[in-house]
C-alpha cells in the first residue's frame, strides 16, 4: 500500500494530508532548538515544503514529524516496516497524565488532545528584592498539569523538560511579577552564554534567591534591574564578571501567574 512513498518526502505529505494539516500547521508541531538561544521553537513551515516538495530521502526533523503524524519514525525514515500509527495518547511518559486521572491535577490550558504534561510545583520563593533563604533541599509542593497545546503556545518544551513552578516574593519587580507570584522557570536556560538580555531570570546568589530583570554589558558585567520604578528603593545593580561567576542561574521565568 506505501511502496510507492519511497522517500521521506512522500511519506511526510501522505501522511500530513491524511490527517488534513497545512505544511504550516505540521511545521508548528515540529520544534527544533534554537542555535542561538537554545529554546525550542516551531520550525519554519517552508522547511515542511522543502522536505515535501525536493523529495528529500532524510532530514534532521524525522523524530518531531514522527510524533506529529504519529506514525514510526523508523518507517518514515526509511519506508521499512509498517507506519504503526501511534496516537500521542497511547505513548505514556513518565511525567503524562492520562485523562482518566487528569481530574486528580489543577490543570493549566483547556481542552486538549494530547496527555497532560506534569510539572513539579516546588516550595521554593525567589525574591524580588533583598534575597530569600530557601531550605536546604528542594521540597516538592506538588505538581500541576499543562497542556502541550498551553506549551507549545508559550514556546515552551512541549513534554515539560526542565520546567518548575515557584513563587516569587517581594515588590521589587513591581506589576510585572507582584509579590506571591506564581513563576514557570525553564530551568534549561541557566547558562551565561546563552542568557538573552532584558528577560527575567531567577539567580542563587551566595545562597539567596532573587528574581531580576538582566541586562548584558559589553565589558562582561550584568545589570540586574527592577521593574518597580522606585529606584531610591530599588536601585539597578551592576555586578562585574568576576562576582557574576558566583552567581548560580537557576533559570529563565517563561510566565507568570498573577493574582486577579
Amino acid at each position: 500500500m506505501y511502496a510507492e512513498l519511497d522517500t521521506l518526502g512522500k511519506r511526510v505529505k501522505y501522511f500530513r494530508e491524511q490527517k488534513k494539516l497545512s505544511q504550516a500547521q505540521l511545521a508548528n508541531m515540529v520544534l527544533s532548538k534554537d542555535k542561538n538561544t537554545g529554546e525550542l521553537r516551531p520550525i519554519d513551515p517552508s522547511v515542511i515544503g522543502n522536505i515535501e516538495n525536493r523529495d528529500s530521502k532524510k532530514s534532521q526533523h524525522t523524530a518531531g514529524l514522527a510524533k506529529a503524524l504519529g506514525v514510526s519514525m523508523e518507517w518514515l525514515a526509511t519506508g521499512e516496516g509498517e507506519p504503526v500509527q501511534t496516537p500521542v495518547r497511547d505513548e505514556p511518559k513518565k511525567d503524562v497524565v492520562s485523562e482518566e486521572s487528569a481530574f486528580d491535577y489543577v490543570v493549566i490550558g483547556g481542552s486538549t488532545d494530547y496527555p497532560l504534561v506534569l510539572v513539579d510545583y516546588l516550595d521554593k520563593k525567589a525574591s524580588c528584592g533583598g534575597g530569600y533563604v530557601n531550605g536546604e533541599y528542594e521540597e516538592k509542593k506538588g505538581q500541576i498539569a499543562f497542556t502541550v497545546e498551553f506549551l507549545r503556545e508559550n514556546k515552551l518544551p512541549i513534554d515539560g523538560d526542565g520546567l518548575v513552578l515557584m513563587h516569587a516574593c517581594g515588590d521589587s519587580m513591581g506589576y510585572t511579577i507582584p509579590d506571591e507570584t506564581m513563576m514557570l522557570v525553564n530551568r534549561k536556560e541557566c547558562h551565561f552564554e546563552n542568557m538573552i538580555s532584558k528577560e527575567v531570570y531567577t539567580f542563587n546568589a551566595d545562597g539567596e534567591m532573587i528574581c531580576k530583570r538582566a541586562f548584558k554589558n559589553l565589558d562582561g558585567s550584568i545589570t540586574l534591574v527592577s521593574d518597580n520604578t522606585d529606584k531610591t528603593r530599588y536601585p539597578d545593580q551592576i555586578v562585574d564578571k568576576d562576582k557574576f561567576n558566583h552567581f548560580d542561574i537557576f533559570g529563565r521565568v517563561r510566565y507568570t501567574f498573577n493574582k486577579m
